[in-house]
């Protein structure tokens, strides 16, 4: 049989004048939600001995400082490395893209797509099979890669003015110990 309104009020925790029981929640009821006031501020100390949740931080710092680097171009960081790529790369094929980017092909078919929109990069079939293209550079697409690269240049720079040329050059070096 359910209990009363007043049957549950006159429910006391153990404790002197403490709230009833059932406004009372967390593990060990640590939690009122009579006089509940959010956390003005979080404790985020134990996750800070995360490898995974710092590097993940940094790269959401990193994504958006990028964005706002090129906030006035159609350019996202997957969209300059497959242009890097390929500039570095005349003739690389799609699923090599897909690849350097650790992508599916459907995924690296949409961003070729979109550079091919804009009029970065061209594709041009091979005779010796036509369902694969030699995917190059337009001319457009040169000097939008060399301007995208000149602000992305600065923008990492900006990233990383906390450290010194040393800390930059030892950063790189434990990226690509972890990444090997």
């Amino acid at each position: 049989m359910a209990k009363s309104k007043a049957a549950r009020a006159e429910e006391q925790d153990p404790k002197e004048g403490a709230a009833p029981a059932a406004s009372r929640i967390g593990h060990g009821g640590v939690i009122s939600l009579d006089d509940y006031i959010a956390p003005s501020k979080l404790c985020m100390t134990q996750m800070e001995e995360y490898v995974g949740y710092m590097v993940r931080r940094l790269d959401n710092r990193i994504y958006r400082s990028f964005l706002d680097t090129l906030v006035h171009e159609e350019i996202t960081p997957a969209r300059f490395t497959a242009l890097s790529i390929i500039g570095a790369n005349p003739g690389v094929r799609q699923v090599d893209i897909a690849r350097a980017l650790n992508i599916a092909r459907p995924a690296a078919l949409k961003v070729v797509n979109l550079l091919v929109q804009l009029g970065l990069i061209e594709c041009h079939p091979i005779p010796s099979d036509k369902r694969i293209g030699a995917i190059a550079l337009t001319e457009l697409g040169q000097r939008k890669l060399a301007v995208y690269a000149q602000k992305v240049r600065e923008h990492e720079a900006r990233v990383l003015e906390p450290l010194s040329q040393e800390e930059r050059a030892q950063l790189m070096e434990f990226l690509q110990r972890i990444l090997a």
